[in-house]
């Protein structure tokens, strides 16, 4: 077991009230996922600082960008993400030209905001010795680079022993594409799926980094509790607000049911009464 497991939420309903909600229960991260939900570049600026504004500081803000969106990663990274998420990573030199873009010199080539904490004008830094919040950038950005296909699980050990990064994230839907296995959601992984998982685990073990796991629902928390992720996504918002709202309907509907069912058995007994009384 991981001495200790995060807990998190991901967002892909692009509103910044969303964001709010999610952030006031104070989760250990939010998942901002730029990649596949519909962030504009103000949207995605304004979800990081409510996640971290409403949170109170509390959660760390993860955000997955497309593979070739210079301009998402850059929005995120200005906002101030605490980690950037590397979909579809497949070798260690995309890793190595990412983190080109996400450091400042001298570790990349990331160019420096003068619209983000510039002192007298946006703000002042929260750090000593660092106006421009240049060096806290270079400490407090981890890189997760993504593996979901089976040229990312062939390249692994090279990708994992990148120096730099912080953590990995499988994607088990779009591995299962690239090996041409169906895609799954919970029970027992086909052979091919379950092999792909067990590298992934040993190389983040070898190389001591976070995994981040995602529940499509809160049922399948305890399965990647036993498979010893560092960090958990338990509720994606477009299916948790799916299900609750499915759920009460459901609910609902059932007691519309019950009640309407004792209102006709009691109309029965009164009329049975009834017949029974003004039988001679």
């Amino acid at each position: 077991m991981p001495s200790m497991t995060l807990l998190g939420v991901a967002q892909g309903i692009p509103s910044v009230f969303v964001t709010k909600i999610l952030a006031a229960t104070k989760p250990d991260f939010i998942f901002l996922d730029v990649q596949h939900a519909i962030f504009d570049r103000l949207a995605l600026y304004d979800a990081v600082h409510a996640a971290q504004h409403h949170s109170e500081g509390s959660a760390a803000v993860l955000v997955r960008v497309p593979k070739h969106d210079q301009v998402s990663l850059i929005t995120a990274l200005d906002a101030g993400a605490s980690a950037i998420i590397i979909p579809d990573t497949e070798s260690a030199q995309e890793v190595e030209d990412f983190i080109q873009q996400i450091y400042y010199p001298p570790i990349g080539k990331r160019s420096f905001s003068p619209w983000t904490f510039t002192p007298g004008v946006s703000g002042v830094s929260l750090y000593p010795n660092d106006p421009f919040n240049v060096a806290t950038g270079q400490r407090h950005v981890c890189v997760i680079p993504q593996i979901e296909s089976v040229k990312g699980v062939e390249n692994l050990d090279e990708i994992a022993a990148v120096k730099g990064i912080h953590g990995l994230m499988f994607g088990a839907g779009d591995f299962s594409l690239s090996a041409g296995l169906p895609i799954q959601l919970g029970g027992v992984p086909h052979p091919t799926l379950a092999d792909a998982m067990g590298k992934y685990h040993a190389a983040a073990q070898k190389n001591d980094l976070v995994t981040l796991g995602l529940a499509q629902w809160p049922e399948m928390v305890p399965m990647l509790v036993q498979q010893n992720y560092s960090a958990i996504v338990t509720v994606l918002d477009y299916w948790m607000l799916e299900g609750m709202v499915k759920s009460t309907l459901v609910k609902a509907a059932n007691i519309v049911k019950q009640f309407a069912e004792k209102e006709t058995a009691e109309k029965e007994n009164a009329e049975k009464e009834t017949a029974e009384n003004e039988t001679p």
